[in-house]
């Protein structure tokens, strides 16, 4: 504005000094008269702009004002560039693929049921059966893949995990493998809703072997949960999860000490549990994540119904401590501890939970009870040198309707104790695979005091990608 207005007088000065000199020459009153009238118009022209200017100045001052008044729109954060994740079309979601091609061989040179690859101590049969020995199996079921999915909001990280392996069914007996789900959950903030590894099993506090399924005295079962996490300290945090309940059967003929007539020979159960189980875990981590220490809950029902008039349950419960320490860089020793009572969903190589019979309408449940134990150390002799040797068993409760189950019956699948003691070691010739080989000497008592023992040579090959 005030270059107009500078513009404007500059002009009029000329017109005017030009009008003089026109009156000088000419001195011609109707050439002052034009020059009067052109000066006029300027200045009409200089005070439009002006006025112009102004509100155009008033209109840019009122956007601003409502600009800052208006809240800017909650926007997620932009997706970062990781190591090894790509981005989806969306700019917004990042994933990234892993996974492991794998494959195992077991030789047994003791008697062995079952061409799984899996530890079967708990099924080995009685050495008074004379069992067929020196079996060979193989297979590549074992191999996974999977999906870390993550996209950010303004709640947080939105997590998923997809995970899978051949380890069906039918996994694990030469080569014979069948698709299978391990992990599909998503997770935001504090809360998980999916498939995965239970907090009442202790797999942070597991050594490592080269047996798929893992040591005796631990556990490694995934469950569909809703999973709430809240940390407590920088060091320390609570999980709470509820899980999907199964369906019980009577699938055998069934006693107690009490019960007078047997009934349910092969006769599935028409009911489910009512309640999901109830896990929990307690971590507390030392400061420098030498140290790690779990403290686990288990809470459950189990129910037996036959009928709306033949029906019955039991709590079953369990509770348990997991923890490491790695006292150097290549050193670090585990322990486990577990009591469970009318369970065996989480823990590997127990047995079924219970027995169940009929007397008159009143079904019974006699529930196992048992008491798990592991010890391991693991030692890296080099960057690409490892082994471990560990020692962990089960014990049950040998005076009670359970036990007297047993004794009765004869039974020779019902073990009052077992035990494993393994030693491994493997090599990393270059990063991402790891060759291992493994030897288990187990033995199994049953509540006759019948033992079974059991020997396996394991080896792997696997490429982690």
């Amino acid at each position: 504005m005030v270059k107009v207005k500078t513009l404007a007088l500059s002009v009029s000065a000329a017109l005017a000094w030009g009008a003089m000199g026109s009156a000088q020459a000419a001195t011609t009153s109707q050439q002052v008269a034009d020059l009067k009238e052109q000066v006029a118009e300027l200045q009409q022209m200089v005070q439009t702009l002006s006025g112009q200017q102004q509100q155009q100045a008033v209109q840019l001052q009122q956007q601003a004002e409502m600009a800052a008044a208006k809240p800017a729109p909650v926007a997620p954060m932009a997706s970062s560039s990781k190591p090894g994740w790509f981005t989806l079309p969306d700019g917004q979601t990042q994933v990234k693929l892993y996974g492991s091609v794998r494959v195992d061989g077991t030789y047994d040179t003791k008697a062995n049921p079952s061409p799984n690859i899996n530890n079967n101590t708990n099924s080995v049969p009685l050495n008074s059966a004379n069992g067929t020995k020196d079996n060979l199996n193989v297979t590549a079921a074992t191999s996974r893949i999977g999906l870390d999915i993550v996209r950010p909001t303004q709640y947080g990280d939105l997590i998923g995990k997809i995970e899978a392996d051949f380890m069906g069914s039918s996994g694990g007996t030469n080569s014979d493998g069948q698709f299978r789900v391990r992990h599909a959950y998503m997770s935001l903030n504090k809360w998980l809703v999916g498939q995965t590894t239970s907090p009442f099993v202790n797999a942070d506090t597991m050594p490592e072997t080269v047996d798929f399924n893992g040591a005796m005295g631990g556990g490694t079962k995934r469950t569909v949960q809703v999973r709430y996490t809240q940390p407590v300290t920088a060091n320390q945090k609570l999980l709470l999860a509820l899980e999907g309940g199964d369906v019980d059967g009577i699938n055998s003929s069934a006693s107690t000490a009490t019960v007078t007539a047997i009934t349910t020979t092969g006769t599935t159960s028409s009911g489910g549990n009512r309640l999901p189980a109830l896990t929990a875990r307690y971590d507390i981590a030392t400061a420098d994540k030498k140290g790690l220490l779990q403290v686990h809950g288990l809470l459950h029902e189990n129910r037996v119904s036959l009928s709306d008039s033949v029906d019955e349950t039991k709590l079953g419960w369990g509770v348990g401590l997991g923890a490491k320490y790695s006292f150097t860089p290549n050193d670090t020793v585990f322990a486990n501890y577990y009591h469970v009572k009318g369970d065996s969903k989480y823990m590997l190589y127990s047995n079924p939970a219970y027995a169940t019979g009929v007397d008159g309408t009143d079904v019974i449940i006699a529930e196992s009870e048992f008491d798990s134990g592991l010890i391991g150390y693991a030692h890296k002799w080099s960057p690409k040198w490892r082994s471990t040797v560990a020692a962990g068993g089960i014990w049950y409760k040998n005076s009670n309707d359970y036990a007297d189950f047993a004794k009765t019956t004869s039974s020779t699948s019902l073990n009052k104790s077992m035990y494993n003691i393994i030693a491994n070691s493997f090599y990393s010739p270059v990063p991402g695979v790891d060759l291992g080989v493994e030897y288990t000497y187990g033995q199994r008592k049953t509540f006759l005091n019948e033992k079974g023992d059991y020997s396996r040579v394991n080896l792997m090959a696997k490429y982690n990608f």
